[in-house]
């Protein structure tokens, strides 16, 4: 199939590397191509209907990695015109908007600043009958566990509990909230398979590598590598945070960590092994410790 990719973005070229080795035509979408990129086609777009049209007039599915957290609303517009693209498209009618993100289905209300432009976009998305569309729920990528030259994702700061210039690891209130983790790469073979799927899409498509708590993901980090050293964050200090409105980044930084304390990044576990069963035998979904072996492997750094 021809799969148009939106947007340039890290999770971007995982998406082209396997969907491409899953036999996969990829098309790139953007604003402003790269020059020096040779290996799949850029088609430029302003992300309006009728450019969105035009562009995808031979593609038969469009994945979308487009986000701006400093601007919801905008990056809420351009994913409603790509589903009204798709739906007067003659050929695109597979749609997987950019989320890839926690338990969404259950916890809607979160990260609370994307709460609101979220909410409307599966509203419509549920509306619309003639388009194939999923939301990808995969929590957090593994690879952050590894350091930057491990990974295509670009570093979070804050935003991720693993500080590796101090090897301090923050642990968000007692430790004991599940979290679910899978592998990037994993992910993007898991979209290169469910395109191809014979079998009819849910409204949420749940991935992952690994399940376990912040204490056992700190205590993994720190069997590798005893310097690592663990740090509290209580839940009043993050809600101390939101409240203080300090900064923009601060407010954003706290709204995402309430994640953490809510339970809103463990996946439902019935799901993820039926949906497994379902649409991906064939993909081995790799865990933490498979992750960093294969880092220890390339260059013996953790």
């Amino acid at each position: 199939m021809k799969v148009a990719i939106a947007g340039t973005s890290n999770v971007a070229q995982y998406l082209i590397e396997e969907l491409t080795t899953y036999g996969h035509d990829v098309i790139v979408l953007t604003r402003n191509p790269k020059r020096e990129e040779k290996k799949v086609e850029h088609r430029v777009t302003d992300y309006s209907v009728a450019s969105l049209v035009a562009v995808l007039k031979d593609c038969d599915a469009l994945v979308s990695t487009i986000a701006d957290f400093s601007n919801p609303p905008a990056a809420t517009e351009i994913h409603f015109n790509m589903l009204e693209a798709c739906i007067q498209s003659r050929k695109c009618k597979t749609f997987i908007p950019s989320e890839w993100t926690h338990n969404v289905e259950d916890y809607p209300e979160q990260p609370m600043f994307l709460a609101d432009a979220n909410k409307a976009l599966h509203q419509r998305l549920k509306e619309e009958m003639s388009i194939r569309w999923t939301i990808i729920c995969n929590s957090w990528f593994t690879d952050y566990v590894v350091r930057k030259s491990q990974r295509y994702l670009r570093d979070l700061g804050p935003l991720w509990p693993m500080d590796f210039s101090s090897k301090v690891f923050t642990i968000y209130g007692p430790g004991t909230q599940i979290i679910d983790l899978t592998p990037v790469r994993d992910v993007a073979k898991a979209v290169a398979v469910l395109i191809d799927s014979k079998e009819p899409w849910e409204q949420h498509t749940y991935l992952s590598g690994d399940q376990l708590s912040w204490n056992d993901l700190f205590a993994i980090i720190k069997r590798r590598d005893p310097e690592w050293t663990s740090q509290n964050k209580p839940l009043a200090n993050t809600i101390h945070q939101i409240t203080a409105n300090e900064s923009p980044e601060s407010v954003f930084l706290g709204h995402f960590e309430i994640l953490s304390y809510s339970g809103a990044l463990a996946l439902p576990k019935e799901k993820v092994l039926r949906q497994r069963s379902k649409y991906f035998q064939d993909i081995h979904f790799r865990t933490v410790d498979e992750i960093l072996e294969t880092a220890a492997a390339r260059d013996g750094i953790v």
